[in-house]
């Protein structure tokens, strides 16, 4: 490389270089300028050596082509990524379609073991007599998976996409198989909290890994399709769970991994016979015996260098931060009011030990480290930092609907567990439309903000209409509030993954797209101690009030839908409920659902302010890459 090529692109070229300057086309597409502001003096980016090796007679420079990859958004530099091995690998779409059908069976797997357990909580309650601690069957299962989808995205840079998804998998499935086997609720909690380690692995390195295999703005189909999967799993888990609660038992949920397994170990091996006629050049050959779901041929680049050398690149402190905030922080929030008042030493405690974490590790990812587990510097592109914050919001609004709208309909309205999940089909139906529309609408326009932006404003209208509900609202008003949510909810899935790759470096994409997905879950795990706290707490300060006992309400609290039947599943009487106390447990419950829906409402409005003001357009085409497709054919 020329060192005229070097200069270009070292985010110091000169003292008077602009730093954040964002130019803007005739479109209204922004593009970043070619300089990114002060950072080390030793980055230099080596991407234009790919360009010029791929398409060597190209109309552009080097400096031209360095500018192109680096990214079309505000640029800052990407000062630890040139110590890692970049993995992009664009591949013809054959080749794509044949890896990406592969790692959707694997993402539907994930998600209906998490989106079952909706429906069949309130059994789950009742079989262990542990309501009150049933959300963290949902919230262990987040909480891991939140804390590890940043670290394990690193991981895939330091060791390779292809090995961190295997090991991942194999914990997923050992943590399922080992949870279908629990004899009591902490067991139960315990090995939740195992398979979401893997879990939130998972998901995170199927958004990377089509993000190394695809462009920029044909991303937004094959992400498209990723969120479809996913959303089919969220609507359709509450259906299966509840089949599996009522007619067989609520074990079946963690044993169908098993069941589904050898499908999916098939599916892979013939995958792999498929892509040898299409000569694959670099396919892993090893299927290991000891993976169970699924094992995923990937034609990606294997990363280079001794495992002494990776395993000094992890940034242990950082992990073991993120690990202890977000533990210290979501424990507090399930006890409070509940468990112990929130005023009592452990929630303080752990709330305050939660947010001195945070802060250090906030200090520490900035300044110490050499390959952070999230580096500070991409939070100070705007766009990047409107994603971020709205997909927090927007990630535990979702996991909220997911988990508690089918609690909502088998308490206040006495539905079964099937009859629950079968509601949750327009949902179902109106998401995956508006996400396959929304996909293509990115690809073909390459415009991704106004579906973002309308997304937020439509979805809280939806939330609002949803909190009007209550035990006598009709089944046609339910189906219709449900349809107009998913109309909303549906455009923002993939469009925002979309805008925080298009904002940042390709060399922060992988760590760009963990962090979001980090934020997301972390917000799911928040959300689901939030409504829990809201739910149990306007019990409380209903019914106590009005005359009932505190060992009374504790039952409910513990077994809800009992109130619907006279004895629980070991065929004990529970408790005798007269007619007017029950009309008032349910009035109860319809407004700690309301406050619910209304806080989540809330939120998505302030997503569309967030939004509509902070997030630019960005363009989506990047002239380096039809060179790194020539490349990968």
């Amino acid at each position: 490389m020329s060192d005229a090529a070097a200069q270009s692109s070292s985010p110091r070229q000169s003292p008077t270089a602009p730093s954040a300057r964002v130019d803007t086309d005739r479109a209204g597409y922004q593009h970043a300028p070619e300089h990114s502001i002060d950072g080390p003096d030793d980055v230099t980016i080596h991407e234009q050596d790919i360009v010029a090796s791929a398409a060597p007679n190209a109309g552009q420079s080097q400096q031209e082509s360095a500018a192109e990859i680096s990214g079309d958004a505000e640029k800052l530099p990407a000062r630890h990524s040139n110590n890692l091995q970049d993995q992009t690998n664009y591949l013809p779409v054959r080749q794509i379609l044949i890896v990406f059908a592969a790692m959707q069976l694997a993402v539907l797997l994930s998600f209906l073991d998490q989106s079952m357990l909706s429906s069949a909580l309130p059994t789950i309650s009742a079989h262990f007599g542990a309501g009150r601690s049933s959300s963290w069957v949902a919230s262990a299962y987040l909480l891991t998976t939140t804390a590890f989808q940043p670290i394990l995205g690193r991981f895939s840079d330091i060791f390779g996409r292809k090995l961190t998804l295997q090991g991942c998998i194999l914990v997923f499935t050992i943590g399922s198989v080992a949870c279908g086997v629990a004899q009591t609720m902490k067991q139960l909690i315990f090995f939740r909290a195992l398979a979401g380690v893997g879990g939130g692995g998972l998901i995170t390195l199927v958004f990377i890994i089509v993000s190394d295999i695809v462009s920029l703005k044909d991303r937004g189909k094959y992400q498209g399709i990723t969120e479809m999967t996913i959303i089919l799993a969220n609507c359709a888990g509450p259906i299966i769970g509840g089949v599996f609660a009522q007619t067989l038992s609520w074990r079946w949920i963690f044993w169908l991994t098993v069941i589904i397994a050898p499908s999916q170990c098939a599916a892979a091996r013939r995958a792999y016979e498929v892509s040898k006629i299409f000569s694959y050049t670099d396919l892993p050959h090893v299927l290991s015996v000891g993976i169970v779901i699924v094992q995923i041929f990937l034609p990606l680049k294997a990363v280079k260098g001794s495992m002494r050398t990776k395993l000094a690149q992890i940034d242990y402190v950082g992990s073991l931060l993120t690990i202890g905030a977000c533990t210290l922080i979501l424990l507090p929030l399930n006890w409070g009011g509940v468990t112990f008042a929130w005023n009592s030493p452990r929630v303080l405690g752990c709330l305050i030990g939660g947010f001195v974490c945070l802060v250090v590790f906030i200090l520490y990812e900035w300044k110490v480290p050499k390959i952070p587990v999230i580096p500070m510097y991409i939070f100070k592109i705007r766009t990047a930092a409107s994603v971020f914050a709205s997909t927090t919001i927007s990630g535990g609004t979702l996991v909220a609907q997911v988990f508690y709208f089918p609690q909502f309909l088998q308490i206040v309205r006495g539905v079964s567990p099937i009859r629950s999940g079968v509601l949750f089909i327009p949902l179902l139906m109106m998401v995956t439309l508006m996400v396959f529309c929304t996909g293509q609408g990115v690809a073909r326009t390459g415009e991704y903000k106004v579906f973002i932006v309308c997304s937020y404003a439509i979805w809280s209208i939806g939330l609002g209409l949803l909190s009007t509900l209550n035990e006598s609202s009709s089944t046609a008003k339910l189906v219709g509030f449900l349809i107009i949510t998913g109309f909303g909810q549906g455009q923002t899935l993939q469009s925002s993954l979309v805008a925080v790759q298009a904002a940042v470096q390709r060399a922060d994409m992988s760590v760009a797209t963990s962090t979001r997905n980090f934020l997301r879950a972390f917000g799911g795990t928040l959300s689901l101690a939030i409504a829990s706290t809201i739910i149990n707490n306007t019990l409380k300060h209903t019914l106590l009030p009005e005359g009932f006992e505190g060992s009374l309400v504790g039952k409910i609290i513990d077994s809800p839908t009992e109130i619907w039947r006279a004895t629980t599943v070991d065929g004990q009487t529970l408790f005798a409920l007269p007619a007017q106390q029950k009309v008032e447990i349910i009035a109860a419950y319809v407004e700690g659902f309301r406050v619910v829906f209304i806080v989540f409402a809330s939120l998505q409005a302030f997503n569309f302010v967030i939004t509509m003001n902070f997030m630019e357009r960005l363009n989506l085409v990047r002239k380096d890459e039809e060179a790194l497709k020539v490349r990968g054919t």
